[in-house]
Formats: structure tokens, sequence, C-alpha cells
């Protein structure tokens, strides 16, 4: 049963390319650039992370994903600062502009199906307010998609008493690569209050976001006889940093919406900081340090837990997706680790430049 379970995945894998999930994380708030290109440098001068995702190993052969991503404000002195007691004054910018590269890469399954994407983003930044403000993101990349055909097992090629796959498959198979452009674009509104004076914690921190992917609708070219294309995705998505007055503990809820073509994903949850270290705000020598612990839930697929260590300019977070959708039975709840390193700079020009 087993094997007539595996071929069935299979045979779907090829058919049914074109409706295939994009590729997500369970940390899907330290991946901007597969969200929303107004994202790009919302949250710090520069930010560079690395992430890894190992998904089904205990089903079928490991699905791995792999990203990398960069981004950073340009010409960040200029952007408007002013300290609440007028110590330190800067110059005014119009210009305020941001930009991000991105790599990501996923092998899936038996027939090691494998889709790479790169991305160039660039986001532009508008005040509305003494903390908040809105930006426009846009984004351009490739999207390629790969298969190696030899590893599928078919219907056609069972001969009585098993399955051999140097018989003809019977399938209309297609080219084995293919490459297409790609275009998304996203709206994005950001407030921002830090803390009155070091150690009130009162800091407020939020976003909430709109964005539209692949509205190009690339082509998938895997099967010789279809002209299917890739759906447009749609997202809503929104988080926020809590911070309880006169506590170390700060509160982060978030949630993410997508949409594309039939499939649709809900991912919320909530993860509750611990201050380790508070910085220090004038000469920027101390940064404040975070120990955070959360859980988060995939409508009808799993409950992922979740930590968190930032110090200072590093984080390192680790999640594990517990799987309870139908494929229980088989998953006996195990769905799979991921990890992720940031490295990333807050405004260092907060500290210089005496008026």
């Amino acid at each position: 049963m087993k094997k007539y379970l595996l071929v069935l995945v299979c045979v779907l894998c090829v058919k049914f390319n074109a409706f295939s999930q994009d590729i997500h994380f369970s940390q899907y708030n330290e991946n901007p650039s597969l969200i929303n290109p107004a994202l790009t440098g919302a949250y710090y001068v520069m930010r560079a992370s690395v992430i890894y995702r190992d998904q089904w190993g205990s089903v079928t052969v490991p699905y791995r994903t792999y990203g990398a991503s960069y981004e950073m404000k340009f010409k960040a002195s200029e952007w408007e600062k002013q300290d609440p007691f007028k110590t330190k004054l800067y110059k005014k910018a119009y210009n305020r502009l941001a930009g991000g590269l991105s790599f990501y890469s996923d092998k899936a399954g038996d027939g090691q199906m494998g889709t790479n994407v790169g991305n160039l983003s660039i986001a532009t930044f508008i005040k509305t307010g003494a903390f908040s403000s809105i930006s426009l993101g846009l984004q351009g990349g490739i999207i390629q998609k790969t298969v190696n055909y030899s590893k599928f097992v078919f219907s056609n090629q069972y001969n009585g008493s098993t399955y051999d796959t140097n018989l003809p498959s019977g399938e209309p198979t297609g080219t084995r690569s293919f490459v297409s452009p790609d275009v998304n674009a996203g709206l994005l509104y950001y407030y921002g209050k830090e803390e009155s004076s070091i150690g009130e914690n009162n800091h407020l921190y939020g976003d909430f976001g709109f964005s539209m992917m692949h509205i190009n609708k690339p082509k998938q070219k895997l099967l010789s006889i279809t002209d299917e294309r890739l759906y447009t995705k749609f997202i809503v998505h929104g988080k926020y940093l809590i911070g309880l007055p006169h506590s170390n503990v700060s509160l982060a809820p978030s949630f993410l919406f997508q949409q594309q073509g039939p499939q649709n994903e809900f991912m919320s949850g909530l993860m509750v900081k611990y201050s380790i270290k508070n910085d220090t705000k004038y000469t920027g020598y101390i940064k404040k340090s975070y120990f955070g612990i959360g859980a988060y839930y995939r409508n009808k697929d799993a409950v992922i837990a979740s930590v968190l260590l930032e110090m200072g300019h590093y984080a390192l977070g680790f999640t594990y997706d517990l799987n309870v959708s139908a494929l229980t039975k088989v998953s006996t709840l195990r769905g799979g680790p991921e990890i992720m390193f940031r490295y990333n700079t807050t405004n260092k020009f907060l500290y210089q430049k005496r008026g």
C-alpha cells in the first residue's frame, strides 16, 4: 500500500506542478523578501540572514530549503532622526530608499523537484507622522524550476510483480529545467515608538502590509502538453512588538495569510521576549538583547514551537513543526526543523553628528 501511495504522490507532483506551493518558512518574519518587497529596509540599516529548513524526513525523501538575503538603507545618515532632547540634529531626507538581494533554493521529494529563486528588491518610505510611515516596494527576479523524471515511478512501469523504471512511463514529460521572470509588489504601513526612557520598556512597534507576488504569472513548462502559469499570490501580514511597561517582557504577536489560486495558508502566533540586557541609548556601545520563546499555528497543518536569541547585532532562531494534519498517521507529528542566523546593524547615526 505504501508503494501505491508513493506512486500517486509522484504522479501528482508532475501533473499539478503549476499548483504547487511557493517556497515558505515557519519563521516567516525572518524572510521579508518572500512576504512583501515593501519590508525591505524597514527595520535595520543593514540586515543579512541565512536560513535552512528540513521537512518530511519521517515520511519520504526530505524536502530541503535554503535561503540567504541582504538588505540595506541607502544614505541612511540622511534619514531624518532627532532625539527627544534636541542634542543631535540630522539632515532631512526626501529620498528614503532601501534595496535588497535574496536567493532561495528548494529540493522536494524523490523526483528532486527543484525551485531556485533570485530577487532584487527596492522600497521607498514616506513619513506619515511622528512615529509612522508607509512604504512601497517593488521586486523583480527569476524563478528556475528543475525536475529529474528518471526518479519518478508510474503505474505503466509495473511489470506484474515490481516497478521497473526501465519500462516506458507513457507520461508526456517535458523539459527538465526552465527559467521564468518574476514581478512582485507590496505596500506597508509601519509604526514605531521607542521607549520614553531607558528601562521604561513602553516601546511599541508594528506593521501591516499587503503584497502581490507573481504579478506576471510566470509560465510553468515542466509538461509538454500544457501551458500552465503560476497563480498570482496575495499576501496580508502584520506583526507587533509590545513592551509591557516597567518589566523585562515584550509580546510579539504576528500573522500571515497567503492565497494562491485554490490554495491558501494562514499562520498566526505569539512570541514572548525577555530582555536580558538594555542598550545604551546615546553611546551605542551596548545593544539590547532578548531571549524569546513562542508558539505558532499553521491552519490544518502544524503547531510550531519557536525559540529566538538576539544578542546585539546577532540573532539565532530555531523552530520545529509538529505535524497535525491528516498525514499524522504517517508522520507521527514529526514535521521538520528550521534554523536561522541573522546579522543586523541598528541606526549607527543615532550616536553622532552633534548639532
